[in-house]
C-alpha cells in the first residue's frame, strides 16, 4: 500500500510538471514569427534557429530580456526588451526563464 501511494504521488507531480511546462512554439508564434518568422529563419529580423538558438541559456535570455546580443551588442530595433513588455499572454509579467528556455529549445528543434 505503501508504494502503491508513492508511485500515485511521483506520477501526479509527474504530470502536472509536464502540463504546466510553457509551449515554446506557442509562445514563440504568438511573440516572435511575425518578425523571426514562423519557424525562427529569418524575416523582417535576423535568423534564430541555428543561430541565437545555439547560444547559452543566459546568454539566449539576456538577448530577450534586455537586448543585447552575444558579442554584448544592443539588438537593433524595433526588437522589445522583453524585461519591460510582457508577452502577449502574461498580462504584463515579465517572460520568465522557463519561457525563454522553451522558445530557445523550439527554436533550437528548427535548424
Amino acid at each position: 500500500m505503501k508504494h502503491a501511494f508513492f508511485a500515485m504521488m511521483a506520477l501526479l507531480f509527474c504530470s502536472s510538471t509536464i502540463a504546466s511546462s510553457p509551449d515554446g512554439e506557442a509562445l514563440y508564434q504568438e511573440n516572435c514569427s511575425a518578425c523571426h518568422g514562423p519557424r525562427g529563419v529569418g524575416g523582417s529580423a535576423p535568423k534564430l534557429a541555428g543561430d541565437a538558438s545555439e547560444w547559452k541559456s543566459k546568454m539566449f535570455e539576456r538577448a530577450v530580456l534586455n537586448g543585447i546580443d552575444d558579442h554584448g551588442k544592443p539588438l537593433k530595433a524595433p526588437m522589445p526588451h522583453w524585461n519591460v513588455v510582457s508577452f502577449k499572454s502574461d498580462n504584463g509579467a515579465t517572460p520568465n526563464k522557463l519561457e525563454i528556455d522553451a522558445i530557445q529549445h523550439y527554436l533550437h528543434k528548427q535548424k
